[in-house]
């Protein structure tokens, strides 16, 4: 397999960084491929992306060793399986609830004898050869298993001993909401769960991640001990680049109304 960034991180325990790629135009993912991130988030839970999009997007990140995570949009072993085959270094499973839950995405991304993984690799979108390949994936593809219901707190001990699983997300909106507290991920109430949710991770040696919206808080988390911190979203930054241009421009040109 091609060397990739984030496996290399959580072996090592060294936090990694990343953004979301949301924009499906492989013109943007040029331009993201030589960042100085460890990996690209590329959602399609809330994101329209086809499979095909999804290739094509993997393909013109690959001539790097940045690392492209995939959300998937659930835990399905055939949306799991297409992500990789089509070249992701690994996925995030949305709203794992339970052990059996983490350790049926655990199967989705490892081939027997580890687990149930069908095999089908694109050696176009995996960089090389298949059967190299598929000899070194089951140690190399990582699978995070989001955490962002209450329920999932009540059974974290369960999901942390799960063999195989090379970490946890928290998803702090869904889980403020879950908790009863809408949206408000700054409650300090919310905030106590993150901190438990943490300290249970670092007790039994798994990685902690946390998705973060501004720098600001990518750096509190990963001086909390996340390992896996995503920031920000390339629509979203496109969004404020231009808000920000327009608020220049918009005082310049009332400036430049103003008589004498």
């Amino acid at each position: 397999m091609r060397s990739s960034r984030l496996p290399e991180a959580l072996r090592n325990r060294r936090p990694a960084i990343g953004s979301a790629h949301m924009i499906s135009d492989v013109t943007v993912s040029e331009l993201l491929r030589n960042v100085d991130l460890d990996f690209v988030l590329v959602d399609t839970q809330h994101v329209a992306l086809s499979v095909e999009s999804l290739q094509r997007m993997v393909i013109a990140l690959r001539p790097t060793e940045l690392s492209v995570l995939v959300r998937v949009a659930s835990n399905d072993p055939v949306r799991i399986g297409q992500a990789l085959d089509v070249g992701a270094t690994g996925v995030i499973v949305p709203m794992v609830n339970s052990a059996e839950e983490a350790r049926r995405a655990v199967d989705a991304a490892r081939y027997p004898p580890e687990g149930r993984r069908s095999w089908g690799p694109s050696r176009r979108a995996t960089g090389g050869d298949a059967l190299d390949y598929a000899r070194e994936a089951n140690g190399e593809v990582v699978v995070l298993a989001q955490v962002e219901t209450a329920l999932a707190v009540d059974n974290l001990d369960e999901i942390l001993s799960v063999q195989g699983l090379s970490g946890i997300m928290v998803g702090p909106a869904d889980l403020a909401i879950s908790l009863g507290y809408s949206d408000d991920r700054a409650n300090s109430e919310v905030e106590k769960v993150f901190v438990s949710i943490r300290d249970r991770c670092l007790e039994r040696d798994v990685p902690f991640g946390f998705f973060t919206s501004t720098p600001e808080q990518a750096t509190h988390w990963i001086g909390e001990g996340s390992l896996v911190t995503t920031c920000s979203s390339d629509t979203d930054l496109v969004a404020r680049g231009v808000q920000r241009l327009a608020e220049t421009l918009r005082a310049a040109a009332l400036q430049a109304s103003r008589p004498g």
